[in-house]
């Protein structure tokens, strides 16, 4: 970079009063941009350590940790001068507010992760955008300065970030009551809605894509879902990877937003399409996220559905049927992992004349490329039509409604370009698309006959497993029950046979005691009849002497 003239960008950090090394390996290693954004942040030095704050804010040392590391930073190491005059300030406050009691210790750690989280996020955002705008000037090849002066130009707008963010905020945090207050007044069976969106063929699509264009894609799906989310006032709840979970608060929303979703990445050309899956009920909120067995739900659906295509929970379902502007149709019931056998819907608007979401009504076989003649005869049928005129007639209609003309109509087809005066090979090329339309219907018939073969297979083999499981429960529960009731004929009889003994040996007792208390009684009656004997003998003795 120094080898192309003076550098500004290089002049500022240093005067930021940043080394001369750390800028000097900056430019070596490009970047430069990012370590200005880096100490443009930096108002302040930081002068205390953990101890050193601990004193200052009257904040006990593990106290202290927990809520650093609650905000997203590492613990610092004995000695190290982590903390500013601000860090200090803003900690010593919450420290009020946690011993006025007017805010609780565990609730003040919460908040910071959600704070800490979300705040991290956004500056990573704005770095990547800062990044992103410089990385775009240089492959534009712009001069040095060129791409310098842009990073300036975004670290420019970062000072206003705070005010944007405590405006937003404001805003949703009063939407956030809103809601809830709608919720707590509504009918005690008020459901959330709840839905997940996934790109179909991301991971694919990782492994082939350049970190720019994959950069695009990921913008460009997010954009859409945030976009229509807000349009229907739902809310994205989170993206994960190369899906988007987002709630409603009704479901006639929640329906429209889903259908809305597949129909606009199905249409849009940089993107594939969307597998959608949505339940309904009640839910758990909890720093911005949602729990309960309706997100489980809304998950496992997700996997069932196939590309382009909204798959709803039977509540939905529920929820949805007598509504004209909506058609549902029924899928059968799926085992879905960890919540078992549930039944499942299609859905989409009435009067919506795309075949797409009904096509094909299982996972398994949406995961196979179908040739169906709606895709792959149309432009041949349409093409024999231009040049045979008439040849085709209404068969041309049928191909894209009810799905593929039938034998007869193919073989007057034939007929017709055989008939036709038309060049020998011309004639040649399109008699074989027609047998090649023709084959690949079997083939797609054959498929789907194996398929659901397959699937009824399947079916008695989980139905067999089911009852197994069954048999095997019970058979375990007759055990159980039986080794229950030995145990306790067992405890019964040693019970009785100990209270035989205790009483045995009571009266064994009794008897001795008997026993000594009768002796003890004759010998008291033998030893006083001595005594009066010879008390008598001896005044006997007396009178004699008188």
């Amino acid at each position: 970079m120094t080898d192309q003239g003076p550098s500004f960008l290089r002049d500022a950090v240093l005067g930021l009063g940043v080394p001369m090394e750390v800028v000097d390996q900056a430019e070596q290693d490009g970047t430069l941009e990012l370590l200005a954004v880096e100490h443009s942040m930096s108002t302040e030095e930081p002068e205390y350590d953990l101890i050193e704050v601990s004193a200052r804010s009257g904040i006990d040392p593990t106290q202290l940790r927990a809520m650093w590391r609650a905000l997203g930073f590492p613990d610092p190491r004995p000695g190290e001068r982590v903390f500013t005059d601000t860090d200090v300030e803003m900690l010593s406050d919450v420290m009020k507010f946690i011993d006025s009691g007017s805010l609780e210790a565990d609730l003040a750690l919460q908040m910071s992760r959600v704070i800490g989280s979300s705040l991290n996020r956004i500056a990573t955002a704005l770095v990547d955008a800062a990044e992103s705008q410089v990385a775009s000037r240089r492959q534009e090849g712009a001069s040095v300065e060129d791409a310098q002066l842009a990073a300036v130009q975004a670290a420019d707008v970062l000072p206003l970030m705070p005010r944007i963010m405590e405006q937003v905020w404001r805003r949703h945090l009063g939407a956030a009551a809103r809601r809830r207050i709608v919720r707590a007044t509504a009918d005690e069976g008020h459901s959330v809605c709840v839905g997940f969106a996934d790109l179909v063929g991301f991971t694919a699509q990782t492994q082939e894509l350049p970190d720019h264009q994959l950069a695009e894609v990921v913008g460009r799906f997010e954009t859409i879902a945030f976009d229509l989310a807000s349009a229907h006032g739902g809310r994205v709840v989170k993206m994960i990877g190369d899906e988007v979970m987002f709630t409603c608060d009704d479901v006639i929303t929640g329906a429209l937003l889903a259908l809305d979703l597949a129909a606009t990445y199905r249409l849009d050309e940089h993107l594939s399409d969307v597998r959608v899956g949505m339940a309904s009920g009640r839910v758990l909120e909890r720093d911005g996220d949602v729990f309960g067995s309706v997100v489980n739900l809304a998950s496992r659906v997700t996997n069932v559905a196939f590309p382009g295509a909204v798959v709803v929970s039977q509540d939905m379902h529920d929820a949805l049927d007598g509504d004209d502007r909506f058609v549902l149709r029924s899928l059968r019931s799926h085992y879905l992992k960890d919540i078992g056998r549930v039944p499942i819907w299609a859905l989409r608007l009435a009067g919506d004349d795309s075949k797409q979401p009904f096509q094909h009504e299982r996972h398994r076989r949406s995961a196979r490329r179908t040739f169906t003649l709606s895709y792959t005869a149309r432009p041949v049928f349409d093409e024999i039509e231009e040049i045979v005129p008439g040849s085709v007639g209404r068969t041309v209609e049928g191909i894209g409604s009810d799905g593929a003309p039938t034998t007869q109509e193919l073989q007057a087809i034939s007929e017709a370009v055989l008939e036709a005066d038309i060049d020998s090979d011309l004639q040649v090329e399109l008699l074989a698309d027609i047998e090649t339309s023709r084959r690949l219907h079997e083939l797609e018939a054959e498929a789907q006959r194996r398929a659901e073969l397959a699937d009824l297979h399947a079916e008695r083999q989980v139905a067999e497993a089911e009852a197994e499981a069954r048999l095997k429960v019970e058979e375990v529960e007759a055990e159980a029950r039986r080794r229950i009731e030995d145990a306790l004929s067992a405890a019964e009889k040693k019970s009785r046979r100990a209270t035989e003994d205790a009483d045995r040996k009571v009266a064994q007792v009794e008897e001795t005691a008997e026993r000594k208390a009768e002796a003890a009684k004759r010998d008291a009656r033998r030893k006083a009849k001595r005594q009066a004997g010879k008390k008598k003998r001896a005044k006997g003795r007396e009178s004699g002497d008188d």
